[in-house]
């Protein structure tokens, strides 16, 4: 769609203020007239303000009309009835790509539609800003000019602070005729369907809790400009008083790195975030309004933002703002930890303590903006059982508390609002779910042994005291990896080593016997907490962490392994190190451990039956030289999640990285192979530890490369076992040896080709 009108003023560059325009908005709305008489003069005043020719108001109907509801510059009788269809013309296009469009010759771009009946002539300067709410696209705010011409970012950041102001005038139904109210009501309710990555399986029928509530309803503009002025001072103050009583009453402070706490003191008590605040409620705004609106500016500022340290002190002034709109409400951090029943809790990001500060009776599914499923956040849902998705942006902005919503953790679908028939459709998947559970609690006892009588163990990772009653409930042969660092993570400051003790103990209580392998602390790179001083590193999955970090830090190592040799007395004591590069690291441990046995021999402690070390085999360097590092341990285990990230050179991180390349690539398989045959001929056991291998297709893989032993999550156990014992391992490895080499990028279709042949229980 273009536009320019019959009429209008002559074009001048320059303008008047935002802040001039928000308070003639302000008026507007106080005038006691019809919904139409506003509108129209809301055109007018932005389109005197941006000096532009036209200014046109498109708002969205329910079946994804965007209708003509107010202009200046185009002829009057075309209010209401132009409609265009969604993705039509510049201003569909705005709406589709929910993205500002700026262009000097809107004939020029592909979008261009022309329609006769406005009046219009050929256009040029074009300025189009989505109108959103809650995720979804209400309208298009259009800006024109006869002259071709650029429009200044500045002029494109007041376009878009008054579609914002718009956006809530709209939602609020203050705007609009009360048939037209309902219809933008119903618009922002419609059932959603979205897809995520799927992060830890099971289904959730359940309602949404926001971990970042939106501030409560309120009015868009002040009442009484003064008095809402007093109130923002107010608000501030309670705000940096909470941020002093914090650092205050955290003790531990002075022992962590307590200047990235006072830099947020400082963005605290900025006088520059302060100052565009009170200039936003000057303007008319009311103090959640102006929060929301400097906030949506320098969320705007750090999509765009490549530096690190820039971003993460953008982060600093968002969390000040939700806190600023806490302190505006009333409401405390307790209000926000209280959840439905069967609630469903989306945020931009969770870390590992705070998914155990919220009631897990209520806390039924998560859904994150962000998140992996390698995630600390993903490990901790995974042993509580809790379905997670992730990198799914679009629903945090969609949802509302209190609204009903469906969730997937297997496939990584969202449903907000959804239809009856979804509802129906995943009670039944509920119950089968349910019954295939008692089908794998009929399994329990049974041999993990395949058709043609090959024994695979299947372990359970774990990384809490929680954690371990999974172990009876599956069946599962020990802990294959006991995450230590969890620990590390969730703690307000450094562990103790008797508190470490204290955990070890309960662990190896309650594995009655079974054998539980306790990794040391793989702390560093994503997994840093917030005592922790850690030097920023451009690439820090390949820096300072994991055994690297405990090497030099012998004050973290050492009370870790006092304890655990404590915990162990009269026990077997299994160690694995993580992050393994050279046998000269492996050495270095060994010499700190050899001095706490000898420490507790001279104390006349007892010991622990029998100390067996691992290595955990990350690296591909470690893999490739395996035989000089064999030697020097008990036993092996290949970290899958790593290992492929260095494989490929893949950040597991990234989201554009995610799912670029796939762990069944006959290239990785194929150096799989080549490890177990290393750790075989050095007759040291192999176990694969890592959520891959909870991948049917990758399970049956490793076990055609003669990897017999696999440690995954709890809720994996039943589900594999299912599957081994339908295996004939003779058949499965001669069909996969071949298909080793070759060129295709990934073998999960032949793989899926193969089971489906054989009838085998992938699901």
């Amino acid at each position: 769609m273009s536009e320019t009108g019959d009429t209008g003023h002559p074009f001048r560059y320059g303008g008047s203020s935002p802040r001039v325009l928000l308070r003639r908005l302000r008026e507007i709305m106080a005038a006691e007239e019809g919904a139409q008489a506003r509108l129209d003069k809301l055109s007018e005043a932005i389109a005197a303000n941006m000096v532009a020719d036209v200014c046109s108001i498109y708002l969205r109907r329910d079946d994804d009309i965007l209708e003509l509801f107010a202009t200046v510059g185009l002829k009057q009788e075309a209010v209401h009835q132009t409609r265009l269809n969604w993705r039509e013309g510049l201003v569909g296009y705005v709406a589709d790509k929910a993205q500002p469009l700026s262009i000097n010759e809107a004939q020029d771009h592909p979008a261009f539609s022309f329609r006769p009946e406005v009046g219009e002539e050929m256009l040029h300067a074009f300025l189009g800003v989505p109108i959103i709410r809650t995720g979804q696209v209400l309208g298009v705010l259009v800006i024109q000019n006869r002259t071709s011409r650029h429009y200044t970012e500045e002029e494109m950041e007041a376009a878009q602070l008054v579609a914002t102001v718009l956006a809530e005038i709209v939602a609020a139904g203050d705007l609009l005729e009360k048939e037209d109210a309902a219809e933008v009501d119903r618009l922002l309710h419609r059932p959603e369907h979205l897809k995520g990555m799927p992060v830890v399986p099971g289904i959730t029928i359940g309602i949404a809790a926001l971990h970042e509530p939106p501030a409560p309803k309120h009015k868009v503009f002040a009442a009484d400009v003064a008095q809402e002025s007093e109130r923002l001072k107010e608000g501030i103050i309670r705000l940096q008083k909470s941020v002093d009583d914090m650092i205050a009453n955290n003790s531990q402070l002075s022992a962590i790195s307590r200047e990235v706490i006072e830099v947020y003191r400082l963005f605290a008590y900025d006088k520059g975030w302060a100052r565009r605040l009170e200039e936003a409620v000057l303007s008319g705004l009311s103090c959640e309004s102006a929060v929301e609106q400097v906030q949506a500016e320098n969320r705007q500022r750090m999509r765009k933002a490549t530096d690190p340290y820039l971003r993460e002190r953008l982060h600093d002034l968002d969390d000040l703002s939700r806190r600023l709109l806490r302190s505006l409400s009333g409401k405390t951090r307790r209000d926000e930890l209280e959840l439905p029943e069967d609630a469903v809790l989306f945020a931009h990001a969770l870390g590992p303590a705070e998914i155990l500060e919220f009631d897990r009776r209520k806390l039924k599914g998560i859904v994150l903006a962000e998140g992996a499923d390698t995630s600390h956040a993903a490990i901790v849902a995974r042993s509580l059982g809790i379905p997670m998705v992730g990198r799914s942006e679009a629903a945090i902005q969609r949802v509302e508390a209190g609204d009903a919503v469906v969730i997937d953790g297997e496939s990584g679908e969202i449903f907000i609002r959804p239809e009856a028939d979804v509802i129906s459709g995943y009670q039944e998947k509920l119950a089968f779910f349910s019954a295939a559970q008692k089908e794998y609690a009929q399994l329990r006892d049974l041999p993990c042994v395949t058709r043609d009588g090959t024994t695979i163990e299947l372990f359970m990772n774990a990384g809490l005291a929680l954690d371990m009653p999974h172990l009876e409930t599956t069946g599962a042969e020990g802990v294959g990896l006991f995450r230590t660092e969890l620990q590390f993570l969730v703690s307000p400051q450094l562990p103790t080593s008797a508190s470490q003790e204290e955990l070890y103990r309960q662990v190896l209580d309650a594995a009655q016997g079974k054998p539980v392998v306790f990794r040391t602390a793989d702390l560093g790179s994503d997994k840093t907490a917030p005592y922790m001083r850690v030097t920023r590193e451009g690439n820090p999955a390949m820096g300072w962490r994991g055994l690297r970090m405990s090497i030099d830090r012998e004050g973290l190592i050492r009370p870790q392994l006092r304890a655990l040799l404590a915990a162990a007395a009269g026990r077997e004591l299994n160690i694995l190190l993580p992050l393994v590069t050279t046998s000269d690291e492996i050495s270095a441990i060994r010499s700190i451990l050899d001095r706490e046995i000898d420490r507790r021999e001279r104390l006349g402690l007892s010991q622990p039956t029998d100390i067996r070390v691992g290595a955990m085999i990350e690296i591909p360097a470690a893999a490739w030289r395996l035989e000089h590092i064999a030697p020097q341990v008990d036993f092996l285990s290949l970290g899958g999640n790593d290992l492929a990230q260095f494989f490929f050179a893949s950040d597991r991180e990234s989201e554009k990285m995610a799912g670029r390349y796939d762990h069944l690539h006959p290239a990785f398989l194929s150096f799989i192979g080549m490890t177990a045959t290393k750790a075989n001929r050095a007759g040291k056991p192999l176990c694969y530890c890592g959520e891959q291998a909870a991948d049917p297709l990758m399970a049956i893989s490793l076990m055609a490369l003669d990897i017999p032993r696999l440690s995954v999550s709890a809720s994996s156990i039943g589900p594999l076992k299912k599957l081994i014992r339908a295996v004939d391992l003779n058949d499965l490895t001669a069909w996969l040896e071949p298909r080793l080499q070759s060129p295709v990028q990934s073998l999960r279709k032949d793989l899926e080709a193969y089971a489906a042949e054989r009838s085998l229980p992938l699901r």
